[in-house]
């Protein structure tokens, strides 16, 4: 990783990830990750709600969840401590012209919310990731200043 961290990337797209809940366990550490998965991880990303209700019960106590509040109104029991951010990711792709950025727009809240790596340290890897597609990477930072600014303009209450 950029910033001299180890990390791994493991997908689970089984039968229901055509509209249920897919998962991606993704590690990053200091030292090398030893173990690939995790059963309660600290911080969730959720894209739907099938994915909230499975998922959400299981970031341990005092862990992150940032969820897509244009798609997702209820959220289940979450652990002691456990901070919900409720962010449109989808409402404010659609507001930028492509829904197709609302990965990026969660990638924004994230790095808003816990302030894990430097904002150009992001950034750099989406222009990177885009260097065949050029065109498409100003839409895409103004996805991730969009989740960022949002999460700065709002007002959270923790659980």
């Amino acid at each position: 990783v950029n910033e001299g961290f180890d990390a791994t990337h493991i997908p689970s797209y089984g039968p229901e990830s055509r509209g249920g809940t897919s998962y991606a366990d993704v590690h990053i550490a200091k030292s090398e990750v030893l173990s690939p998965s995790a059963l309660h991880p600290h911080i969730l990303l959720a894209f739907n709600s099938p994915s909230m209700m499975k998922f959400g019960p299981q970031v341990r106590e005092n862990g992150i969840i940032i969820y897509d509040s244009s798609v997702i109104s209820d959220l289940p029991a979450l652990e002691k401590g456990v901070r919900a951010f409720g962010v449109p990711f989808s409402q404010i792709a659609k507001d930028l012209g492509k829904v197709m950025v609302k990965n990026i727009v969660a990638l924004g809240a994230l790095q808003a919310v816990t302030q894990m790596f430097p904002k150009e340290t992001f950034l750099n890897t989406v222009r990177s990731a885009l260097h065949d597609k050029c065109a498409m990477i100003p839409l895409n930072e103004q996805a991730f200043e969009s989740g960022q600014q949002f999460i700065a303009k709002s007002k959270f209450s923790e659980n």
